[in-house]
């Protein structure tokens, strides 16, 4: 089956959809280009929609970019587009993207012109079971993203770099950045440990991405009034932690039981960990497991 996406200002074969190297010079060659990634639930509704559509109009914003286009505008269209695709009764991945376009001037590096927007569907891959029934193994490496708080594709170059380095050619199954001791995020991640029966995460200091998962996971814990906290991270934090897990819009929560070849707490899902998954996953899909 062939899939539907809105390309600039229609619907569109996805795989017809495409950057021109010229009308989008400054999304081709200068990543002036922001996006935001998400799935449907099993009920075809987007989780987490005004979430990630807040946080890409405001990551346009911030790099100026000229938008024609409203929050609810994005909002139809995405609806639109799960519409076409028949997505009503399971699930799917949709990604967000606004593309830069040709440049004003001899510099190659101002437009003026409204970005292009772009609503791409894909049918969701599922992450291994075996994932979130063992847990799985975190390298550090020693990385901090430049613009973190903006979701754009320059600021990823690093993480493609460790991931080849740490997990292609090496034997974890994901990266952990970073700096100067501290803990900071994963390569598309958000990262969380418990210790003393807290949760604690990363605080967004401007080194981390405002990740929506992390956001719902902590209005969850208010929710729920589960301790947690928004603090500094060592990596003599991870010796002594009883838990950690990993949260993103793709995976959910997954378990880790190792970080750089050393084991996290026991080495088992901890009961933490079961909580957390249970209470967001009957929010997103309103099932339990």
């Amino acid at each position: 089956m062939s899939l539907i996406s809105f390309s600039r200002d229609r619907f569109i074969p996805s795989e017809e959809v495409s950057l021109n190297v010229r009308g989008n010079y400054l999304s081709v060659t200068r990543g002036y280009q922001v996006f935001t990634f998400f799935k449907t639930a099993n009920n075809g509704v987007p989780v987490f929609l005004e979430d990630h559509i807040d946080r890409i109009v405001g990551n346009a914003k911030s790099m100026q970019m000229n938008l024609s286009f409203s929050k609810e505008d994005i909002q139809s269209l995405v609806y639109q587009t799960l519409e076409k695709n028949d997505f009503s009764k399971t699930e799917c991945n949709v990604m967000i993207i606004m593309a830069g376009k040709a440049p004003d001037d001899i510099s190659g590096l101002v437009s003026s012109e409204a970005v292009d927007l772009f609503i791409v569907t894909s049918p969701i891959k599922k992450y291994p079971k075996e994932s979130y029934q063992n847990g799985i193994s975190l390298g550090l490496y020693e990385f901090e993203r430049i613009d973190a708080e903006v979701k754009t594709p320059y600021t990823y170059y690093g993480g493609m770099k460790a991931h080849r380095s740490l997990v292609h050619e090496g034997s974890f199954d994901e990266v952990l950045y970073t700096s100067k001791e501290e803990i900071l995020e994963g390569t598309t991640f958000s990262f969380f440990i418990v210790k003393n029966d807290i949760v604690t995460t990363t605080k967004l200091d401007g080194r981390i991405l405002g990740s929506v998962t992390r956001k719902n996971l902590l209005r969850l814990m208010n929710l729920h009034k589960i301790n947690h906290s928004e603090s500094k991270i060592t990596i003599e934090d991870l010796k002594t932690s009883s838990e950690a897990f990993i949260a993103s819009a793709n995976r959910d929560l997954i378990p880790v039981v190792s970080i750089d070849n050393h084991k996290i707490g026991d080495g088992i899902i901890g009961p933490k960990y079961k909580q957390l998954i249970e209470l967001y996953q009957k929010e997103i899909y309103n099932i339990t497991i």
